[in-house]
């Protein structure tokens, strides 16, 4: 594989039917890796599997390192586009826990959606360092919006008790969306619940945790 500065200039497709085609190319390259890892996306996989030719794949990508770097840069663009609206509507609701369930509701609705993209999300970027900075800040961007988000329903938001609980908070969410993605609903719990209801009741544990009167 070449070094990330040898990799050929990517072309961007301009007419509808190179963009169909490059979009065929990276959903292919996403649904490979989330049913095989690494080891499943090959060039020959990637080609097969979207009805492509090798040189379709060459001409858009150059090589397969502009390939994965066009995968890794549509899920970030895809989550920023689709996050942003839920976290805007859930700023609009009247109360902390109706803010959560907007919250939890709209996040688990956006991983379902798109499991294998983020999949791809949490465990390809571990293996590149600048895909893995790009993924943190992204992350980091998220934490810091989810805090601002929930500041303004709680009392002393700027003690450090309170900061406290609103990073394990959102650590909390993070890790139950992550678990959505990751795991069948078989391989969690015995109950059948949907994305929606543990959602929902994500919310009112958060919910609990922020406003308990314990905090010291």
């Amino acid at each position: 594989m070449k070094e990330r500065g040898a990799a050929v200039a990517r072309r961007v497709p301009v007419q509808q039917r190179s963009i169909e085609s490059m979009n065929r190319m990276l959903d292919a390259g996403e649904q490979l890796f989330y049913e095989g890892g690494s080891p499943a996306l090959t060039l020959e996989a990637v080609i097969e599997r979207a009805e492509t030719s090798t040189g379709s794949f060459y001409a858009r990508f150059g090589d397969m390192r502009g390939f994965l770097d066009a995968m890794h840069e549509r899920v970030l663009k895809l989550m920023l586009a689709e996050s942003m609206p839920v976290l805007a509507k859930a700023s609009m609701e009247k109360d902390l826990e109706a803010t959560l369930r907007t919250l939890c509701v709209g996040v688990f609705d956006l991983t379902k959606r798109h499991r294998s993209q983020v999949y791809f999300f949490a465990v390809g970027n571990n293996q590149d360092e600048t895909w893995r900075a790009m993924g943190a800040q992204f992350s980091l961007e998220h934490v810091d919006a989810f805090a601002q988000l929930v500041k303004p329903y709680l009392t002393q938001p700027t003690s450090a008790a309170t900061k406290r609980r609103i990073d394990m908070a959102g650590r909390t969410i993070i890790a139950a969306m992550f678990q959505q993605v990751m795991l069948d609903q078989d391989e969690i719990s015995r109950l059948n619940l949907s994305p929606k209801l543990v959602a929902t009741e994500l919310a009112t544990m958060v919910n609990c945790y922020l406003t308990t009167s314990s905090v010291k």
